[in-house]
């Protein structure tokens, strides 16, 4: 703050100075715009520091870091993010040196940041303020006993169920009405909305897949999909803000996101569905589950999620149901762990949208702290504004990738 009124000041004393004279009032305008900056920045930071702060006393861990040319990224277990900002000085805030990205060219005076250092350890996050004071964030994990994890050492390793053909371990099976499963991919509906694998009789159809001979998860439901369920997709569509010609609306179009699949990869899996006290009552609304289908209690380890073209459009935009997120608007899944007797172990939450702000890229989801589990459901909670007189406006649906498992 002393810097700012010093700056300000500098200012002033200019514009005195050349009251009566010939000047350059650009430069003058640049040093207020600079001003105006250094106060935006430093109101940036405290917002980081507030939401720094709230992360430890809420009990949150850290479940992945990123470093970017803005700063370090910090992704919490409950799916929220937080940029630790980098100053003039580079990625450390402290050597008034080469950038991020080791280049030259981000050098500047001490102090553009609050934030002096962000270092990593196997257990926790340090960051250290300008200041000197220190904030230490626990790493996701770091609770265990040592001994656990992958390499060597370990107890488990991570097996993956990408929805990927090339990694797809059953050898094949018969879905109803003689389709037959060889591949994720011929898991995939020929339309979106009324296909022919998703969109059949109810009454005597299922659609369902099994990861058979790696992660063992297997999931289920009675079509149609309108009523809930995990469907593969490998549908994309990056513009989310205009309907594409020949459609009536967004749910015909609810197995695409922007994106793709996580890192890159062709597919995913979408879920729909929630239970509440409104939807139980218009009809036989149920959670849907991933569970293990040879009944051995295992930890999910986690799983990435983000959101649906459709949920996107109708946060951003609103619909003919649905008004559009403001600032007081959340949305969060909300899984529930149940071990082999139906007994919950625990529930972890994540974040689509906090704040009005909404999930855009693929985000790791730490589903560690729910334990053992024979089987995982997933539900929905959202703001009052999300709320209607028949229950959740918002679609309830939400994309997901390369479910871990850990394999003892």
């Amino acid at each position: 703050m002393k810097k700012i009124v010093c700056l300000a000041l500098g200012v002033v004393a200019t514009l005195t100075a050349m009251v009566g004279c010939s000047y350059d009032d650009g430069a003058i305008w640049d040093k207020f715009g600079e001003l105006e900056s250094e106060i935006d920045q430093n109101r940036e930071d405290i917002d980081t520091l507030t939401a720094l702060m709230d992360a430890l006393s809420g009990g949150k861990v850290i479940v992945a870091t990123e470093t970017t040319d803005e700063g370090v990224v910090l992704t919490f277990s409950d799916g929220s993010q937080v940029t630790v900002r980098n100053g003039k000085d580079g990625a450390d805030g402290a050597d008034g040196k080469d950038g991020a990205d080791g280049q030259d060219g981000k050098d500047g005076a001490d102090g553009d940041s609050m934030f002096e250092s962000v270092e990593e350890t196997d257990t926790e996050v340090i960051i250290t303020l300008t200041d000197g004071r220190v904030i230490r964030l626990p790493k996701a994990g770091s609770e265990d006993n040592g001994n656990e994890g992958e390499g060597e050492g370990s107890t488990y390793t991570l097996r993956t169920l990408s929805f990927e053909d090339a990694d797809a371990k059953f050898a094949g099976y018969t879905l109803y009405g003689g389709a037959e499963i060889t591949t994720w991919s011929d898991l995939i509906d020929d339309a979106q909305y009324g296909g022919s694998l998703t969109y059949t009789d109810y009454a005597t159809d299922v659609y369902y897949w099994y990861d058979e001979g790696n992660t063992e998860l297997f999931h289920s439901f009675a079509t149609p999909y309108w009523g809930g369920g995990h469907v593969v997709s490998n549908y994309v569509i990056e513009d989310y803000a205009t309907l594409p010609e020949g459609h009536n609306g967004w749910y015909e179009l609810q197995m695409a996101n922007p994106i793709g699949g996580h890192n890159g990869s062709a597919n995913f899996a979408v879920h729909n569905g929630y239970f509440d006290f409104f939807n139980s009552q218009i009809y036989d609304a149920s959670l849907q589950t991933l569970e293990f289908a040879d009944g051995v209690e295992r930890v999910i380890d986690h799983m990435y999620v983000t959101n649906t073209c459709y949920v996107l459009n109708s946060l951003t935009y609103g619909d003919g149901f649905n008004a559009p997120a403001t600032e007081s608007t959340y949305i969060k899944i909300v899984a529930y762990g149940y071990n082999a007797n139906e007994e919950e172990t625990g529930s972890v939450e994540f974040a689509l949208c906090e704040n009005g702000v909404l999930v855009t890229e693929w985000t790791k989801w730490d589903l560690s702290p729910l334990g053992k589990v024979a089987k995982i459901a997933f539900n929905f909670s959202a703001s009052e504004d999300q709320i209607g007189s028949y229950g959740m406006n918002c679609p309830a649906y939400f994309a997901y990738d390369d479910v871990a498992v850990r394999w003892e």
